[in-house]
């Protein structure tokens, strides 16, 4: 393997930059050997303005490269990995003080120099015997004397018991001493929670004992890139012999016997704490046990830097990397497109005969029969993925125009509009706000993920919920409602799929507990749509739609609604993740991420601020509205302050995922067809005609179901904005006591719990869209129908029976 790629693949990610700049030196060195190869032709050299950005002396540059300036380059580069391993190895060594001094503190028992003034303090029991010591230094027959603790000991009596053994040992019983305390410590040593406490202690024994191997691994491979880059220099050059001027630095600063004693000595003392703790002081199972858990960091790591590079490759290159059939036969392929094909032409089929259908006789009805048969053959595409989903967005638009599904709903009766009208509307239609959201959480999540914020917000969950694949599955989702709540179900996926990126990079690809974690998000962000009045766009209509009366509804009443259906929905989606794709089963705990010890910087404050600040102005719209107009233009901010201010690049601009958006503006444009066409309304009154002299309960089940099964395939918003008038109608005619807050407030949550398809709503569109570093999908339409349509009848269980009782006890 070529050093470029060993340095890659051995580098710790983190500290990358501080490494060798081998790749560099390279090139200073092939610059000098042309240079002198054209000096003995007589030929001068044309290269130097091309090497000017590799010259470190701007004063120097017109000289072209030196041999003077490539020792002055070595010497700064063997000065900034000493000064970086210093600062490391400082941080690394008082680490390990403060570890070993929080497991005294546990303990609480006194070393073999306080033996004696222990015994000193030690008073007579009522029967006055005192407390031998044999000569080998144990306890004696007669034991009745109990010493007084001292200052800061535990007055429990396990401690009294070693206290009395401590009495006297002398320093190599000790050990023992302490191995008999952690056979079976006291609660009281790790209250509240022993076992929560005693695996965050280990955790940090493993995280130390791969830091400090990391730092003696960064030692050697610094070194090895110093001997190889002098090696090719003396290779290619014939005017200086580094070996013997300039090697003689590297051996004195990097050799083992200067700089690794001290490395090595605290490893030994981790390895020792460690198997005092946790293995009864068997040293040699505490150095397995540690030791496996660094090759499978190792291991981690490296697969890790093996699909970021795969990700660049395919990002410059579209490199793909295709997983092989079980078969790997050509006939699975040929199977696999026979497959697709029949698929389309199936589609293309219903499609066809939809069109020669008038299920609404009349030429004014031509429209809407239209806009049906879109909608089905829309609706068949993305369930089937016979194209892929975005493909099938792209041709909507076409579709809308050609077939004159867009009226003017200002004249009666609506007038058809013509293709040259229709055109510019449905462009309008396309991008929208929402769009500006998503490139607005784009723009965080690629900042938050790029300078490693995401990372830590990730250790930070992991350290707090266990490695337990279930409970970290079960705190993403409550996350990713609770972001919901606040910046609203299209920027929150966004975020939390950012987050959750460190945990699937340790995963392999098709990693079922991957698609537990990327559907989880996407489920929990369509449930936190319901979860406040700011959540969705849907709810801002209710929320118009129940003040019609000059009394809205207040916050705390939506929020005793919501949080209980949304908690209760959240967990049976959890459930319901858990049996369909068995995660335990292929990964018994979530693998460690590294926690990034470097000191937080400037660029990543300021990216903190700025995705505050946008937050701060998700959450306050409503005051901000007279300002800003909507949400999409508060989402301009962290575009502009990122990019604007080389936080981000062009490159990441191009990698955001505008598959996503193409898929959002087709949902928008098929909501806008089936909103101007007059087809969801037709169908909406066909339904309140249905309803007449059912009771309450029976109208928000019907009025429910038809939302369910409308707001799969349109967009949750534009069903609302639809719907909504005609639920509100419908409840206020009712006869007896009519209820319409309740219909209406219940409508706009089933539209939140429509999540069955890859379409139905913005998570949904995000979560299909992510892929794994081969280039391939995490999840896929059929996930979503095995998990995502049982969700969405559990949510509509759970709105008429919890939701509906909820809704009459706050008087809705």
């Amino acid at each position: 393997m070529k050093f470029t790629h060993q340095l890659k693949f051995n580098s710790v990610p983190e500290w990358r930059e501080h490494y060798i700049q081998y790749a560099h030196l390279k090139k200073y060195i092939y610059a000098l050997a042309k240079k002198e190869a054209d000096l003995q032709a007589g030929a001068p050299s044309v290269e130097d303005g091309l090497l000017a950005p590799l010259l470190q002396d701007p004063a120097r540059a017109g000289q072209g490269p030196t041999e003077e300036g490539f020792q002055r380059e070595l010497d700064a580069q063997l000065a900034a990995l000493l000064a970086f391993f210093a600062v490391k190895e400082a941080d690394l060594l008082a680490k390990v003080s403060e570890l070993e001094l929080d497991v005294r503190s546990l303990e609480k028992i006194p070393d073999h120099r306080q033996a004696s003034s222990l015994s000193r303090l030690s008073v007579t029991s009522g029967a006055g015997s005192r407390l031998e010591t044999s000569p080998a230094g144990g306890a004696g027959a007669n034991a009745s004397t109990i010493p007084v603790a001292a200052p800061g000991m535990d007055a429990s009596p396990s401690t009294l018991d070693l206290a009395r053994m401590v009495t006297n040992t002398p320093p190599q019983d000790h050990r023992k001493v302490r191995v008999k305390y952690w056979e079976s410590p006291p609660r009281s040593a790790f209250s509240p929670n022993l076992h929560s406490r005693r695996a965050k202690l280990q955790g940090r024994f493993q995280d130390l004992y791969i830091g400090l191997h990391d730092l003696r691994q960064f030692l050697i491979i610094n070194k090895e890139g110093f001997r190889k880059i002098i090696k090719k220099h003396d290779k290619l050059t014939r005017t200086v012999d580094l070996r013997d001027r300039w090697w003689p630095n590297v051996e004195a600063h990097l050799a083992p016997t200067t700089k690794q004693q001290e490395l090595d000595k605290a490893i030994s003392a981790i390895t020792d704490n460690y198997a005092v703790v946790f293995m009864r002081g068997d040293a040699a199972r505490a150095e397995e046990e540690l030791s496996r858990g660094l090759r499978e960091h190792i291991t981690v790591e490296r697969n890790t830097v093996w699909r970021d590079m795969a990700a660049m490759e395919r990002k410059y290159a579209a490199v793909s990397v295709k997983q092989a059939s079980p078969t790997g036969s050509a006939r699975a392929g040929w199977l696999r497109g026979c497959l697709r094909w029949g698929k389309l032409a199936m589609s293309c089929l219903v499609f066809a005969i939809m069109l020669n259908i008038n299920v609404w006789p009349g030429e004014e009805n031509e429209p809407r029969n239209n806009c049906l048969a879109l909608l089905l053959f829309a609706s068949l595409l993305w369930s089937l993925e016979a194209v892929p989903l975005f493909v099938t967005s792209m041709i909507i638009p076409f579709l809308v125009v050609t077939l004159g599904v867009l009226t003017d709903s200002t004249k009666s009766p609506p007038a058809r509009l013509t293709p040259q009208q229709a055109a510019p509307v449905i462009f309008h239609a396309m991008f929208s706000q929402t769009i500006m959201l998503l490139l607005g959480g784009f723009s965080i999540a690629a900042a938050l993920s790029k300078h490693a914020i995401a990372k830590q917000v990730a250790v930070t969950i992991l350290s707090r919920v266990g490695r337990k694949p279930r409970n970290v599955l079960l705190a993403s989702m409550f996350t990713a409602t609770f972001a919901s709540m606040w910046i609203s179900n299209v920027a929150a996926p966004v975020l939390c799929f950012g987050l959750v990126q460190p945990i699937l990079k340790t995963l392999d690809p098709g990693h079922p507990f991957a698609k537990a974690l990327v559907m989880g998000i996407a489920l929990a962000s369509n449930v936190g749509g319901m979860t406040s009045p700011i959540s969705s766009p849907q709810n801002i209509f209710a929320i118009e739609r129940m003040s019609m009366d000059g009394h809205p509804p207040s916050w705390l009443a939506w929020f005793a609604v919501a949080l209980p259906v949304s908690v209760t929905c959240n967990l049976i989606c959890w459930v319901l993740l858990l049996l369909a794709y068995r995660p335990e089963r292929h990964i018994s705990e979530v693998r460690r991420i590294k926690p990034n010890t470097d000191p937080v910087n400037g660029t990543q404050v300021y990216i903190v601020i700025v995705s505050l600040l946008t937050v701060i102005g998700w959450c306050g719209n409503t005051v901000l509205q007279r300002y800003t107009g909507e949400m999409g233009v508060i989402a301009v901010l962290p575009l502009v302050a990122f990019f604007g201010f080389d936080v981000l690049n062009k490159d990441d601009f191009n990698s955001f995922l505008w598959n996503v958006v193409m898929l959002a503006m087709g949902g928008l444009s098929l909501g806008e067809a089936v909103k101007s066409s007059g087809l969801l309304a037709s169908l909406a009154l066909y339904i309140s005609n249905m309803v007449t002299g059912l009771s309450l309960w029976q109208v928000a089940a019907i009025f429910l179901g038809m939302i369910l099964v409308a707001t799969t395939f349109i967009s949750h918003t534009v069903g609302a904005m639809v719907i909504l008038p005609i639920v509100q109608s419908v409840g206020e005619a009712m006869s007896g006591h009519p209820h319409p807050k309740l219909l209406v407030m219940g409508s706009a949550l089933m539209c939140s719990g429509a999540m069955g398809l890859p379409v139905s709503g913005f998570p949904n569109m995000n979560a299909v869209s992510l892929e794994d570093s081969t280039g391939n999908a995490i999840v896929n339409t059929a996930d979503f129908l095995m998990v995502g349509v049982p969700s969405s009848v559990f949510a509509y269980m759970v709105i008429v029976s919890l939701g509906y009782v909820l809704m009459l006890l706050v008087g809705f």
